[in-house]
């Protein structure tokens, strides 16, 4: 299977289970136009990549731009209590199906991206927005990796991110990230904290170390 709409299969599985707050209603003109002040137009530089400044849009919501072979994607960071809608059972029985128990911590982030042209109907849909090329996964999920860093640069306070964008044959990928994290390649250090299982899914979770 292609492992860009590998990942976002698993994306639409666990959406689908658990519909709390979306985030495509975030992105307007006025929202991009200030995210990616300065940056070519999408599709004129395919070559460029680009990473924005966080923008905060709400009270523990935050959103990075990231330009990446001529498209515009958009990296939200959401509180894990206001994602729940201030819910914390559901985050309770998330954690215990999702991330092997592992229960987060306040002000942890959750981390979604999506194309910056997604709308409700093509937000989970993988083949509404592919990657030019499957192989620019790998390159796409180093970019990714620096967004969080510069996010966690930006909000020192943040302890933990949980990511949702893995497939099972990403894991070396992951474990690699993983590794950087904990060397401190991207600025600060971080420490992988649960790992989802291979057969069913789950999260990624990084911790500030």
């Amino acid at each position: 299977m292609n492992w860009w709409l590998d990942i976002q299969s698993r994306e639409i599985q666990w959406a689908h289970a658990y519909r709390r707050l979306t985030m495509y209603h975030y992105i307007t003109p006025e929202v991009l136009e200030d995210l990616f002040a300065g940056q070519p137009p999408a599709g004129l530089q395919p070559d460029v990549i680009d990473i924005t400044e966080p923008l905060s849009l709400d009270e523990g919501i935050e959103v990075i731009g990231i330009l990446f072979a001529g498209l515009r994607f958009v990296v939200f960071f959401a509180d894990v209590l206001v994602y729940a809608l201030g819910d914390p059972e559901w985050i309770e029985e998330t954690a215990d199906e999702w991330a092997n128990g592992f229960q987060p911590a306040p002000a942890a982030r959750l981390v979604k991206f999506m194309r910056a042209d997604a709308d409700a109907d093509t937000m989970f849909d993988p083949e509404a927005w592919p990657l030019p090329h499957p192989r620019l996964i790998w390159q796409f999920c180093e970019v990714l990796a620096r967004a969080l860093s510069i996010h966690a640069q930006f909000f020192p306070g943040i302890p933990q991110y949980f990511y949702m964008t893995q497939s099972s044959q990403l894991d070396l990928l992951y474990n690699r990230l993983g590794r950087r994290f904990e060397a401190g390649a991207y600025g600060p250090r971080f420490e992988c904290v649960t790992r989802p299982n291979a057969d069913t899914g789950g999260f990624y979770g990084f911790e500030r170390r």
